[in-house]
């Protein structure tokens, strides 16, 4: 792992600071709590596929990717560890991002090779944290991209789209550098209250326990963790694809009935997953609704390639007595009072030591999940032996912090259809996925064509696959919104 120095005078504040970032060769900015969360997890990437229409010239594409990586630095991206391990993003000595050319086959020939893509981990310390797929035809072709979150989320990966296929239809274009802001900077400063006094001393707390005997997590830790985890598990998706004049006809009810199709279609999975499951579990009736700080912050942003994202978190349960238009309605009114106030609670993490965030975001949670994984590493079997660390303590306390749904729904896309001989024909996006959340959402429109896709985790070696369970719920939000002709055994 690369070390390196820094003036510890300004180790906390965040900043970059010329006094402690000038031995960081090509230092970008710190990298912060949030974004260290997503840095070793095994499903740890979002992805966005993007069908395009028109012969895509891979040479182009190339040539595209390279010249878009200028313009927002973390494409260009690897992680660099300080003495105190606290994470820097540097340029410096970081390869061009990988890009895959494949015949294509079918329409759903793309997902065939997510699947097997998205399993691969990221080297952080070489970078870069992104790749391309490019899943090719003379008529019709899928551009896959695969990101570590702690680098992005959907609104940048589909700005990354429209700025990709920019440059690939006018390489001339003059670039323009777009700096990574730290999402932090924008959030809502928390006053003085006797829970902010509470929960800073319980971190204080915290980081003493676990400085007594801190583990310093390493590539090879991720590796053999990311690596048992996908042997046991295959990454997964349900479609929910509504074509123009579907789109049309369900905006058109949500305006009648005063609310978004983001809320409706968030509500119909939540009644269609309690009609097919049963209620959920007390600690999981309650929502997260990530949205877009670069819509929502009080100064201009700009189309930043960063983690950029709220995420108000609320109780929230279906009520089966009332209409689907009234709960949509509840559900609505709750959602953008929330993301008025950038209620952000459920994201923001405090100043825990950053080893101790390693261990409290992807090395504690998962060893009763993989525990085969804890005797790959020595550093792993000493942790997993250490069971009354503190990391493991509070793991199991945050089990009963987990929402039952976290539905990203990016909404429809300001970007151009067309660049020059090539059109955008639909979008997909995949948000992270999760062991222990029952309903994940990723929706996105362009062109008036919108996807929601249901993610999940399907075991492996099992006799009976999930997968059919979650058919049912997509065919039964369907006829919540108003499609019962539209469903169907297909996933995809």
């Amino acid at each position: 792992m690369p070390i390196v120095k820094r003036d510890k005078t300004n180790a906390n504040d965040g900043t970059k600071n010329d006094d402690y970032t000038k031995n960081i060769t090509g230092c970008i900015r710190k990298v912060t709590n949030l974004e260290r969360v997503y840095f070793w997890t095994p499903y740890s990437n979002v992805s966005m596929i993007t069908r395009i229409n028109g012969d895509v010239s891979p040479e182009k594409l190339r040539f595209a990717i390279n010249t878009v990586r200028k313009m927002h630095p973390l494409l260009g991206a690897r992680i660099v560890f300080d003495e105190d391990h606290n994470a820097w993003f540097s340029s410096d000595n970081v390869p061009l991002p990988s890009l895959k050319i494949i015949g294509r086959v079918s329409d759903t020939h793309w997902f065939k090779e997510l699947q097997q893509e998205i399993t691969v981990p990221f080297d952080l310390e070489k970078g870069p944290m992104i790749r391309f797929i490019l899943i090719h035809s003379e008529n019709v072709s899928e551009l896959v991209i695969i990101c570590n979150h702690c680098i992005c989320d959907g609104m940048a990966l589909a700005c990354l789209v429209r700025d990709l296929l920019g440059y690939y239809e006018n390489p001339e274009k003059e670039i323009k550098v777009v700096p990574p802001l730290n999402m932090t900077d924008f959030l809502p400063k928390k006053g003085f209250s006797i829970s902010s006094i509470m929960m800073r001393l319980f971190i204080s707390q915290a980081n003493r326990k676990w400085k007594k005997n801190p583990y310093t997590f390493k590539y090879e830790d991720s590796v053999a963790l990311q690596n048992a985890y996908w042997d046991k598990n295959m990454f997964n998706t349900v479609l929910l694809e509504l074509e123009p004049h579907e789109t049309k006809d369900l905006s058109k009810r949500c305006r009648a009935n005063g609310v978004t199709i983001g809320s409706a279609v968030s509500a119909a999975f939540i009644a269609a997953r309690e009609e097919i499951k049963g209620p959920f579990k007390k600690n999981q009736k309650q929502i997260w609704i990530p949205f877009d700080l670069r819509r929502h912050a009080k100064e201009k942003i700009g189309d930043v390639f960063c983690l950029c994202v709220g995420a108000p978190s609320f109780p929230y349960t279906y009520n089966s007595k009332k209409s689907f238009w009234r709960n949509v309605s509840l559900l609505h009114d709750q959602i953008h009072e929330r993301v008025e106030k950038l209620d952000s609670d459920a994201l923001e993490v405090l100043d825990f030591d950053p080893t101790l965030m390693d261990a409290l975001s992807s090395f504690a949670p998962f060893e009763k999940v993989v525990p085969e994984a804890y005797d790959q590493t020595e550093n792993l079997l000493q942790f997993s032996n250490d069971k009354k660390n503190i990391a493991f303590s509070f793991a199991k306390k945050s089990e009963n912090m987990v929402p039952g749904t976290i539905p990203s729904n990016l909404g429809r896309l300001n970007i151009p259809e067309t660049y020059g001989g090539l059109k955008i024909d639909r979008m997909v996006f995949l948000p992270v996925m999760s062991n222990s959340v029952p309903l994940t959402l990723g929706g996105v429109s362009v062109g008036d064509i919108l996807v929601f896709s249901l993610i999940y985790p399907e075991p492996k070696n099992t006799a009976e696959s999930i997968t059919p369970e979650m058919i049912q719920i997509r065919n039964k939000a369907l006829k919540y919104l108003g499609f019962p002709d539209k469903i169907s055994e297909m996933a995809l």
